[in-house]
């Protein structure tokens, strides 16, 4: 009977399973890739295991689950990619421009220099870099900084391959604004439309179609290690699953060659993404309606297409015209297409409301309630009445705490920039009011009002730091941001935080019954803490690391010892 035992046994723990009756229990074992039996340790440790773990009591929770990652994207920014400048935690504009300056000293003259996503806090010097900053790092090469969202930052030589000079007007649609200093240059700054205008210029000029999210393409080995560098520290972080939203055809690519060769340690649904925004309407309508690839929920356990994205607006920016957008849902949902809308980030004006009756005419024709579409973010989803709608048209919060805790810190101290610059569209107070504004997520009232809400990062909008993997869920614990506490009530419990980052988000993706939970018949994906996450004081859980991550029975990653200090 051996050969039937379980191949291993964690014991001596205290195991938050996160199943129905959020039970805990002590031990819990796996055969190969499976839960097979969670209890007290001695009929646990009795099925007489080929190994053992003594967890000396550690904190056992779930895998935990991403709702919101641009995660190939994400991989692309790291150093271990190698293909672009890391600025994603440079919080001044000086140490912005000596990064792209040591880059360009070893970049051929004329390629480009791009870099990640920028610090999504607030820059020391209260602005943003513009194109004399980048000139000043080099004029031999176009520069491409991330702003954040859709805006970006280029030098001079970029925006003359853009064509953008000061007699270029801003675009209508999707809408956008040129950034100009008070004699009517282009500052470097392009907003929304105007950044997807110079890429598309940009694109044109190197024979390139366009894609929703990034600019530059990559030999698919550069991505196939570049993810694997990212899952790494996702695994690190205790991230064993998430959904990287918008892909393009040669990041699907890249992650099929990864699952084909059985190189991914994160279980990832691909969420579709058109590039609509540089389509007409009726291309658009094709599009859709000729598409002829994989359906959802076609894959597997680690690799499986989930969904198809559209981003509405962007701090005030609108992507489409009321009329594109009620197609585009039209068409997508009657389609069968789980559709996951990212109806701002930051400011939403009246966005959430075009959007909800865009969905509601939808509704009419295909029902939506069972299908688990996805309000994405959180964010501009504040009244009460536009929450119960979401609740009739049986939607999913995907809310994105840490996002928030970041971004509030640049609403609250550069409010004057932001609006100076049109970064943000929509007048909304200053200071805190504008934080407030921008990045209020009401938890509370989501789930008091019976709503699923998940919970993820928008990663690399932000990034994961291995050192305090649990920052967003303390900000959903606390309301903390940068900012302080934005909506004082609205936190939730330490048991909803657990569900927001595990079976919430295998619910949200139709693997409820494969995943999120420690129970016998699922997949075995859990992740080992320092602490005690449901005991430990609130204002230590930004300090519990990950000990350990398994995925699917297999350790992924151990947390390294430390070395000892030296002796005297």
């Amino acid at each position: 009977m051996a050969e039937l035992s379980p191949d291993f046994v964690l014991y001596n723990g205290t195991i938050v399973t996160a199943d129905a009756a959020y039970s805990v229990a002590e031990a819990v074992a796996i055969f190969r890739d499976r839960f097979v039996a969670v209890g007290r340790n001695d009929e646990v440790r009795a099925l007489g295991a080929k190994a053992e773990l003594d967890l000396e009591g550690h904190t056992v929770l779930p895998g935990l689950i991403d709702n919101h990652t641009h995660q190939l994207l994400a991989a692309l920014d790291t150093d271990a990619a190698g293909v672009k400048v890391n600025i994603a935690q440079l919080e001044s504009i000086a140490d912005i421009v000596d990064a792209i300056r040591e880059r360009a000293t070893r970049t051929r003259p004329g390629e480009w220099v791009s870099t990640s996503c920028m610090y999504r806090g607030a820059l020391r010097e209260g602005r943003f870099p513009d194109r004399w900053d980048l000139d000043s790092a080099t004029t031999r090469h176009p520069v491409y900084v991330f702003q954040s969202g859709k805006n970006i930052v280029v030098n001079s030589q970029a925006l003359a391959l853009a064509g953008i000079d000061r007699s270029t007007p801003d675009p209508a649609e999707p809408e956008g604004h040129i950034v100009r200093d008070e004699q009517g240059e282009p500052t470097g700054h392009l907003i929304a439309g105007a950044a997807d205008m110079a890429r598309l210029r940009w694109w044109q000029r190197m024979g390139r179609p366009p894609k929703k999210w990034d600019f530059l393409y990559y030999p698919k080995e550069t991505m196939l290690r570049a993810l694997a560098a990212q899952q790494r520290l996702y695994n690190a972080c205790g991230i064993v699953g998430a959904r990287d939203m918008g892909v393009s055809p040669d990041e699907i690519d890249a992650y099929q060659e990864a699952r084909s060769a059985g190189r991914l340690t994160v279980r990832t649904n691909l969420i579709l993404g058109l590039p609509s925004r540089y389509l007409g309407l009726e291309e658009c309508v094709t599009a859709v309606r000729s598409y002829f690839g994989p359906k959802q929920p076609v894959g597997d356990e680690w690799l499986r297409l989930g969904g198809f994205k559209l981003v509405v607006q962007n701090d005030g920016w609108w992507a489409y015209t009321p009329e594109k957008l009620e197609t585009l849902i039209r068409e997508a949902s009657g389609a069968g297409w789980t559709l996951c809308i990212h109806v701002s980030s930051g400011t939403a004006g009246d966005a959430t409301e075009v959007v909800l009756s865009a969905l509601e005419a939808a509704d009419r024709e295909r029902a939506i309630s069972g299908r688990r579409f996805c309000y994405e973010h959180g964010f501009g989803l504040t009244e009460r009445r536009q929450i119960d709608r979401v609740g009739r048209l049986g939607m999913i919060v995907a809310a994105n705490p840490l996002l928030a805790y970041f971004g509030a810190a640049r609403s609250l101290h550069m409010t004057a920039t932001l609006e100076r610059s049109r970064t943000v569209k929509v007048r909304a107070g200053e200071g805190f009011a504008r934080a407030v504004y921008d990045w209020g997520l009401p938890l509370r009232t989501f789930l008091d009002a019976g709503l699923v809400v998940t919970g993820g990062s928008d990663n690399p909008a932000v990034v994961y730091d291995v050192e305090r993997p649990l920052l967003g869920m303390y900000s959903a614990l606390t309301g903390e941001t940068l900012a302080g506490v934005l909506l004082p009530g609205q936190n939730v419990t330490r048991e909803e935080a657990v569900r927001m980052w595990t079976v919430n988000n295998a619910y949200a993706t139709f693997e409820d019954g494969l995943k999120g939970s420690i129970e016998p018949g699922k997949l075995a994906d859990l992740v080992v803490l320092s602490d005690d996450f449901m005991t430990v004081p609130v204002g230590d859980i930004p300090e519990i690391k990950v000990e350990m991550t398994m995925v699917g029975g297999q350790v992924v990653y151990r947390r390294p010892i430390a070395a000892p200090p030296p002796s005297c």
